[in-house]
């Protein structure tokens, strides 16, 4: 069985879903390749170089239709028996030609994020719900990471006769530990890791953990700021740490030396670094948007905070104690294992190829 992955810029979260789903050593009868932008993507990938292709591209309306042709020469190429379609721009890359020349194959979808259900003008949503509506006509089954997703999309009109909620799932396997890596003893640390976006929170966190009086309370921050995204200067103090990148393989260090992750997150469709997080046995404090609040429990595996609340995450910090993190942690870590591992994701959609 061909399968052939579609993406846009497939870098972050994106990138790690795809790689997620190339590992299915108990299916060895499907083959599955990749095509994507050259720009913006992920470059490392555990295919042969033959299986990955990239094209020109830039996010622009002047490059949607050489996009098109591209994708399409490879599809007729390939004869893919499926075809997975990652994020909404190559959704509808591939989905919409399909409207005037016919589907070839079966067709996944996950927008990995609705459209709909960014931060903006309420008549932007309803515009991306009925093209997403109209793309259906090209689809077979459209993969939500979470029930939010899925009743988000219900509550936009499309019909839930194609939608499937699976979710995310990552390796158990937990990387190895650099003894070099300290964060300070005497603290509560925290610890940030994303993009600088600001679907991502960073400058709200920052802005809160400010106004923070306490003095055992240290956050260290992974990741940096992005084109078009919201630019923080990266001052480390007494209190904050930023580390810019970090390659993946080095996390597990900074995860196993935290008390607890942040994510202050303005939407978030799943939220793969809290999975993360709780793999290596620890809370999660998060935003009550979007699907963080079905991953993280408040007072049980984690804690959440109102994000239109500006009190409400001061409170939470001014509340933290080591003690009842580990705690948290102990019961974070057991969610994981019971609902998000890797397994349980691949398997699942494996069915929707068939």
């Amino acid at each position: 069985m061909k399968v052939l992955h579609v993406g846009e810029y497939v870098q972050g979260g994106v990138a790690t879903y795809i790689s997620m789903l190339l590992n299915h050593p108990n299916h060895t009868e499907i083959k599955d390749y990749i095509i994507c932008s050259g720009r913006n993507s992920e470059h490392k990938w555990s295919l042969p170089k033959g299986r990955v292709h990239y094209y020109t591209y830039h996010r622009s309306i002047f490059q949607v239709l050489p996009a098109m042709i591209t994708i399409w020469k490879e599809i007729r190429r390939l004869e893919p028996d499926v075809i997975y379609c990652h994020s909404t721009w190559a959704g509808v890359f591939v989905r919409f030609p399909m409207l005037f020349f016919g589907k070839p194959c079966r067709v996944l979808y996950n927008a990995h994020g609705w459209a709909f259900l960014r931060d903006t003008a309420e008549w932007k949503r309803k515009v991306y719900a009925e093209i997403e509506k109209m793309l259906l006509h090209s689809t077979d089954t459209v993969v939500n990471v979470s029930k939010h997703e899925y009743n988000s999309a219900i509550k936009y009109g499309l019909p839930s006769q194609k939608l499937r909620v699976i979710y995310s799932g990552i390796s158990a396997e937990k990387g190895a530990i650099d003894p070099s890596v300290k964060m300070p003893s005497h603290c509560v640390n925290l610890l940030f890791v994303g993009r600088f976006d600001p679907q991502k929170g960073i400058d709200y966190l920052l802005q809160e953990f400010s106004k923070c009086h306490r003095n055992d309370l240290h956050l260290t921050v992974i990741g940096d700021n992005v084109i078009g995204g919201t630019h923080i200067e990266k001052k480390n103090s007494d209190k904050v740490t930023f580390l810019g990148w970090v390659a993946h393989e080095k996390l597990a260090s900074y995860y196993s030396q935290c008390d607890a992750v942040v994510m202050p997150s303005r939407w978030e469709a799943f939220g793969l670094v809290a999975i993360e997080a709780m793999k290596y046995g620890k809370p999660v404090i998060v935003s009550d948007k979007g699907a963080l609040p079905e991953i993280v429990k408040d007072g049980q595996n984690g804690l959440v905070f109102d994000f239109n609340n500006p009190k409400s995450l001061q409170s939470v910090l001014g509340k933290l104690s080591k003690d009842k993190l580990h705690e948290m942690g102990n019961k974070a870590e057991k969610d994981f294992m019971e609902h998000y591992r890797l397994e349980n994701m691949v398997t699942a959609t494996i069915k929707n190829y068939l």
